[in-house]
């Protein structure tokens, strides 16, 4: 995408003009040729910029003090309006080559276009002026917002331990027969190049999450960037720990986003060398897994390749890698707890002064548990081997094109094998936004060459079917009186976690709306905008809710939904989420500041145990993942505190004021799920403060762009007579 505006292209032009005058002698004078010359850069603002400096040259240092003067001139960028009129003498002592002019930018100007003005040299003294011209660009919003990042080149080879996935697909691509279904491209390679795995790093939500986290906590700013990547950049981290001649440096985010290894994400050399140590246990979780080095080397040079299957044929990947198939001696690829390494999250607790919470008199420091979806799966009843309910991970999110299918999982040797199971390299979850932003922005993102829209248009499609087979939505027996209409409706959970899952961010709700026998609606609950807010996300994003330090008396009343059993207003909604509370028991949206969930009503699996969990690391009285805030309600995953498990159901109940109404009344009712909720975006506070290049900047306007649009999960309709 193109993201410069016509403005720009006529700045741009302009100084192609200048540049020209310049050449044919346009601001020159009449000293000898042998003094300095001077010129003048251009600079450009972004719209939250107070001041723009602009660095003037000389071309080489004198033994005599230069003089220039200097004077703003208006362009459509007026002074008193936009900057303030700045002019005066630039002194450059001998032997210095630059110096600088600061111009101050009016607060409240209008950003809503791109506007220019000019900075010009004149009668100099000791130099000759080269160069007499600056052109000031003030960026407006939209531009300013989206600056690139740097290119990705998938064909980075590669570097220590690590390959790039092209490596892999040489074999691992689909051919023929090899590796299709039903005409379909099935390959590992071919679905999850543009997966979210893949593009964990170029993630623009979570560039800004990065940048806000730092931003909160400059002093952490090393550690936080060197443990968030440990994820979403694993083989760039690695590959940095793995070298490093300093036992003290961290990963920076900005190293990261300028190296292909780790803007690849998560990716083939990182997943299938991960060992089986620590699998399933704390010490693995948050980004603990451990991966091969140098010196797991075989004879041949080669390091392990671990895979499903044994008895590999031929000696193609030995031949064209530096990898050797190998079969462990456990099933790890195949089981959840090695999605447990980086899908469950604990991170420590800070206080609202940045200082480490801590639990004992140790210095043992609080763990949050922010995603648990492995203690989820755990607890439920698919975690169970030998039971008809049994399914992990990766049987859902890496499922087979069908029961029973085989293929050669490789190209080379045309001999190979058939193999069952197959999985299928989709990694599909449920955030469709995310996967948008990433198509339509891919120029901006740098991965335009490296992908393609109609790859992520049919990963979008995957997940709207993934999100489609996560709930089922029933719409019970109704029943009226002369002035009430009672409507139960019940969701079910179809998944082996929690609904919706992982990152706070998320939230479910049910829209809901009645029409009488006129067809007129007389009732409706949840109705989300155009841009995916409900009429509640005002109260929700209210100043003072998105604050990090809140005021005196503050409460959380209105900051969030609680929980409902029973709907008798339109200003209810049966909203599904977590909410999270810092030390003080205040709703907080910065992640480090965790210390409790103040809800989190999210529907639990089938099977699931209150207090079924493991206990948190650093504080063994408290239990991981438990459900918060719905005390009261038997309707809720009737179950859950009994040893049988919950049954993976919600029902609410609808009462509905049909004083005067006529039926039939129709009763329609949607599930819907949105990845970010509009607190979590206006809550990021950076870009206000942040001069230049932000990402969280960047996010909001690509979210205005691409709004989080609600996805259907599932709908439900009935009709009741009085």
């Amino acid at each position: 995408m193109n993201s410069m505006s016509s403005a720009a292209l006529r700045i741009g032009t302009l100084a192609l003009i200048t540049m020209f005058l310049t050449a044919c002698g346009g601001g020159g004078n009449s000293s000898p040729q042998s003094r300095a010359e001077l010129s003048i850069s251009d600079a450009s603002a972004s719209p939250s910029q107070t001041s723009v400096t602009v660095e003037v040259r000389l071309s080489a240092a004198s033994t005599e003090t230069v003089r220039v003067d200097y004077a703003t001139l208006d362009g459509t960028a007026l002074a008193g309006v936009d900057y303030t009129e700045t002019r005066g003498q630039l002194s450059f002592p001998a032997g210095s080559t630059s110096e600088n002019i600061s111009i101050a930018l009016l607060d409240g100007r209008d950003t809503a276009d791109t506007k220019i003005f000019h900075l010009q040299l004149s009668q100099p003294v000791n130099a000759t002026i080269a160069d007499k011209t600056a052109i000031i660009t003030l960026q407006n919003a939209t531009d300013a917002a989206l600056f690139s990042s740097p290119v990705y080149s998938a064909d980075w080879g590669t570097r220590g331990v690590f390959s790039n996935a092209q490596a892999c697909a040489q074999c691992h691509t689909a051919s023929g027969s090899v590796m299709t279904h039903q005409g379909k491209d099935v390959s590992p390679y071919t679905n999850w190049r543009h997966d979210v795995m893949a593009h964990a790093l170029n993630d623009p939500y979570f560039q800004a999450t990065v940048e806000e986290e730092t931003h909160v906590f400059p002093h952490l700013k090393p550690v936080i960037e060197d443990i968030c990547l440990k994820c979403h950049a694993p083989m760039g981290r690695t590959h940095f720990h793995q070298t490093k001649t300093d036992p003290d440096s961290l990963y920076p985010f900005a190293q990261a986003m300028s190296e292909n290894i780790a803007r690849e994400g998560i990716s083939c050399t990182a997943c299938h060398q991960m060992k089986d140590v620590n699998l399933g246990t704390v010490e693995s979780m948050s980004g603990g897994y451990t991966i091969n080095t140098e010196a797991d080397r075989d004879a041949n040079g080669d390091l392990p390749m671990y895979g499903p299957y044994t008895a590999p044929v031929g000696q193609a990947m030995q031949n064209q890698t530096q990898y050797a198939p190998t079969f462990p001696a456990t099933a790890h690829m195949t089981e959840s707890r090695m999605c447990a390494s980086c899908h469950n999250l604990y991170t420590p607790t800070l206080d609202l002064d940045g200082q480490f919470v801590t639990v004992d008199g140790a210095g043992t420091v609080a763990q949050f548990a922010e995603q648990t979806p492995y203690w989820e799966w755990l607890n439920s009843a698919y975690s169970v081997q030998g039971t008809a309910d049994y399914k992990s991970c990766q049987a859902c999110h890496m499922a087979e094109p069908e029961p029973g299918y085989q293929t050669p999982i490789t190209t080379r040797p045309q001999s190979a094998p058939s193999r069952t199971p197959f999985a299928v390299h989709e990694q599909v979850g449920g955030n469709t936004q995310l996967l948008t932003m990433l198509k339509t922005y891919r120029d901006v993102l740098g991965i335009a060459d490296s992908t393609t829209e109609a790859g992520f248009d049919a990963k979008i499609v995957e997940t709207r079917a993934m999100l489609g087979r996560a709930a089922s939505l029933e719409i019970g027996t109704t029943s009226a009186t002369a002035d009430t209409l009672s409507v139960p409706v019940t969701i079910t959970n179809l998944t082996g976690h929690k609904l919706p899952t992982s990152f706070p961010s998320r939230r479910m709700w049910l829209h809901v709306s009645v029409k009488d026998g006129t067809g007129a609606v007389i009732f409706e609950s949840g109705k989300p905008d155009a841009r995916g807010r409900i009429a509640q996300d005002a109260d929700f994003t209210a100043h003072d809710c998105l604050e990090i330090h809140k005021p005196d008396g503050f409460t959380n009343d209105g900051c969030y939904e609680p929980h409902r059993d029973v709907i008798s207003s339109p200003e209810q909604v049966a909203i599904y989420e977590s909410v999270l509370g810092d030390v003080n028991g205040h709703i907080t949206h910065v992640l480090l500041h965790g210390r409790q969930y103040l809800k989190d009503n999210r529907i639990p699996p089938l099977g699931y145990k209150q207090s079924g969990l493991p206990a948190n690391p650093a504080e063994p009285a408290k239990v991981d993942a438990d459900i918060v805030g719905v005390s009261g309600d038997t309707n809720f995953a009737t179950g859950f505190s009994a040893p049988s498990g919950a049954d993976g159901k919600d029902t609410v109940s609808y009462q509905i004021n049909v004083t005067g109404k006529t039926g039939p009344f129709s009763v329609d009712a949607e599930l819907l799920y949105q990845s970010i909720r509009p607190s979590f975006v206006d809550s990021h506070h950076a870009d206000s403060e942040i001069e230049g290049d932000s990402f969280v900047r960047r996010f909001k306007a690509m979210n205005e762009a691409v709004p989080p649009t609600p996805e259907v999960i599932t709908t439900a309709t009935s009709v009741a007579t009085p």
